[in-house]
């Protein structure tokens, strides 16, 4: 699909908005969603099922990015996979434009419009994104934009990752839902940037920095929203910043002053963007590319050339923010849910074996036999979650139990070394090595300084037999990597 696509005039974008057009007040109301059954076991509910949902995203639309980024921050991207849209609609609506074929790899869709007409034959209005389709039957299940991250959190705790954050904690929810109710309806930029009249700018504009001076305020002495950790509420504001940053200042005319000129909101956005979960989600080239391109923001916006701005310069997104300092517990950002499922107590080696099957060797064996994108991220991130966690408890303890090794450190000893050897490469896992993660590398020497682990791999046969094993499409010259130096 092509980004320069020939102009059209501002019928374009009425035409895409028609439904939610006001008369009375000239503005454009907000959705309802029509398909909201909740997630639970009653008869009328979504059952909570793993591999059972993919949810669909478009990484121009702040909606979409929180449901992504509380998905990645949970760890249930290991029972719920992820499909993307590309950034432009075209008149039928959300194209799979990025995949092979602008064909959805699971849903076999080209339109995500159609996984829209089977939950609802009668459906006539826009497809939105996020959207949870229930992959047996291809149809959306739940569009419920500003309420799946809050379902992912409440309603899918049984697959929560180990030590996942708690970022609705029972004792914040009615400030977090204050703060978040705030936040998705005065920090508002669509109030400018979709305005039809020049008094529903200026009212929208108000309203805009007048909410940004109270979060600016609300942010000069907590580190986060809530305090010191990270909550729904900072997902929420997080991707209403980071698009202010990149294109609201620039074509919405919320332009009195940039996000940099907000010590406080500007060193946030930057604390949470170096945060793993949303620097993976956060696609700042294609925010860019979807508001400043789509063919009726085109039209609404007078771009008639296709032109996009040249800036800002994202590489200010990396400098240290500092706002560790206002925190009681400076190095974590997150505190973790408390943990009471078995097979996360690390107590005896069969349950560390399933563990380590579970969330180390099933998301490397799935990342070996990937075949689009989306996937090979999925496992990727998550095997890196898993060494992170294994670090931390490495860096605590010299094995896996405690003092003495088991059945499990064999396991762990052998998949870091093929990890390293093997995996990185063949895989695409090149995100860290593990002699990156100090925990791992110490484990790692003190396990190769031992004659019961030192002898029972030889790594240089298996690297040989793993290369050697490919099809010749995928290793046409039969070569052999020679390193890493060891």
């Amino acid at each position: 699909m092509s980004y320069i696509v020939p102009f059209q005039n501002v019928a374009l974008f009425e035409q895409t908005f028609r439904r939610q057009l006001n008369p009375q007040t000239g503005k454009i109301d907000e959705r309802e969603f029509v398909f909201n059954k909740k997630f639970g076991a009653g008869p009328d509910e979504l059952p909570v099922v793993a591999d059972r949902y993919r949810l669909i995203w478009m990484p121009g639309c702040p909606h979409s990015n929180k449901a992504v980024i509380t998905l990645r921050l949970l760890g249930l991207n290991r029972v719920i996979s992820v499909g993307e849209c590309g950034v432009l609609r075209d008149p039928r609506g959300w194209v799979f434009s990025e995949d092979l074929g602008e064909v959805d790899p699971v849903l076999k869709i080209h339109y995500l419009d159609d996984a829209y007409l089977k939950g609802d034959p009668a459906f006539t209005d826009r497809s939105t994104v996020p959207a949870i389709v229930d992959v047996s039957t291809g149809a959306v299940v739940q569009n419920e934009a500003w309420d799946i991250p809050r379902y992912l959190v409440t309603d899918w705790q049984a697959f929560h990752k180990e030590n996942a954050p708690d970022l609705y904690p029972s004792a914040l929810r009615a400030e977090i839902d204050d703060w978040s109710r705030f936040i998705n309806h005065q920090v508002n930029a669509y109030a400018c940037g979709f305005a039809r009249s020049q008094a529903v700018y200026d009212q929208g504009y108000q309203a805009y920095f007048a909410a940004l001076a109270v979060l600016e305020e609300q942010l000069s002495q907590r580190r986060f929203v809530n305090g010191d950790y990270v909550t729904l509420a900072d997902i929420h504001l997080f991707v209403a910043l980071i698009r202010f940053h990149i294109n609201y200042h620039l074509v919405f005319g919320v332009n009195q002053k940039r996000l940099q000129d907000f010590p406080n909101l500007w060193g946030y956005t930057r604390d949470l963007y170096q945060l793993p979960a949303f620097y993976q989600y956060t696609k700042l080239e294609w925010i860019k590319r979807h508001y400043q391109l789509s063919p009726h923001m085109r039209a609404k916006l007078g771009n008639v050339y296709g032109l996009m701005g040249t800036g800002p310069d994202n590489r200010e997104l990396l400098r240290p923010s500092g706002r560790d300092a206002l925190s009681a517990d400076p190095g974590h950002p997150f505190t973790a849910q408390t943990e009471t499922r078995p097979i996360f107590a690390h107590t005896d080696p069969d349950t560390e074996i399933s563990y380590l099957e579970q969330f180390l060797l099933q998301p490397l064996a799935k990342a070996g036999v990937a075949k689009w994108q989306t996937e090979l991220d999925r496992w990727s991130w998550l095997t890196q979650d898993c060494l992170l966690a294994l670090d931390a408890r490495l860096q605590q303890q010299p094995f896996l139990l405690g003092d003495k090794p088991s059945a499990a450190d064999h396991l762990l000893y052998k998949t870091l070394l093929r990890f390293d050897h093997i995996y990185y490469y063949l895989y695409r896992l090149n995100f860290a090595k593990t002699s990156d993660f100090p925990g791992l590398k110490l484990y790692q020497q003190r396990l190769s300084a031992r004659s019961d682990f030192s002898g029972e791999t030889d790594i240089q046969a298996e690297k040989a037999a793993a290369f050697h094993g490919l099809s010749p499409d995928r290793n046409p010259y039969d070569l052999v990597f020679q390193g890493p130096e060891t």
